[in-house]
């Protein structure tokens, strides 16, 4: 943490010395996820600029890959418009399409990422100047979601279970998710006792299973209670208290 802070005192003495403003980024996307119901054509997507400058947006969707370019966007989605200028204190809205031939599968949510990278728009006279434009990218989910799932999004966390597993290389906490709903977890909480480990993990497809080696050596497992940190279609994180699997 240290390191990290002489760094960023000495980039910013770097530009104070040799007359180098900063221009950075200041659209937001409203939410946190896109839920794309498959019954429906489109989804909005809104956006709006906080700053005291216009910036240039281009949006693009791929099936995973973070390296992604509007020029290899690999996804079954379509943005209209795809690049856009918005202006100081304005908003800005986009539509999203599937434009897929309607064969991903119909008992589980399928995965995307829309991505939205944004430039300062500078004037002419600003060109000539000593400026460090700072091209920041954003990244959403975006989840398509048949109507023809069984159960409710709501009821993913009474669905979960967990084991404790060990092998050679230590105790692995596993996750089972059998609902057709992605399991959107950011922490764990596993307590033995007075003692108490928290992890971080990540999300467990729709009908499948992840597993994270626990940091901490552990014993009497079987005692063991599990708390995940769950994050909501809206975006709210909240606690559950899982079932451990038979």
């Amino acid at each position: 943490m240290i390191m990290i802070r002489y760094m960023v005192l000495a980039f910013l003495l770097f530009c104070q010395m040799f007359g180098i403003t900063m221009a950075y980024a200041g659209v937001t996307m409203a939410g946190t996820r896109v839920v794309f119901p498959a019954e429906s054509k489109d989804q909005s997507l809104q956006f709006s600029n906080k700053d005291n400058l216009p910036f240039l947006v281009q949006i693009w969707v791929d099936q995973g890959n973070d390296q992604s370019t509007p020029e290899t966007a690999d996804a079954p989605f379509m943005v209209n418009p795809q690049v856009f200028r918005i202006n100081p204190q304005a908003g800005q809205t986009a539509r999203l399409f599937y434009t897929g031939d309607g064969q991903l599968p119909k008992d589980r949510e399928s995965i995307y990422y829309l991505n939205f990278k944004q430039i300062p728009a500078m004037s002419k006279d600003a060109v000539d100047q000593n400026k460090l434009v700072l091209i920041v990218k954003n990244r959403f989910k975006i989840f398509y979601r048949p109507k023809t799932i069984v159960g409710k999004v709501e009821d993913v966390p009474k669905q979960l279970r967990y084991r404790l597993q060990q092998d050679a290389k230590g105790i692995w906490l596993q996750i089972n998710n059998p609902t057709g709903y992605y399991a959107n977890l950011t922490q764990a909480f596993i307590k033995v006792g007075e003692q108490t480990t928290e992890m971080p993990i990540g999300m467990v497809a729709p009908k499948s299973s992840e597993k994270w080696l626990v940091q901490k050596n552990m014993t009497h497992t079987a005692s063991a209670t599990v708390t995940v940190t769950l994050v909501t279609d809206y975006g709210a994180y909240t606690k559950y208290d899982l079932i451990a699997q038979p």
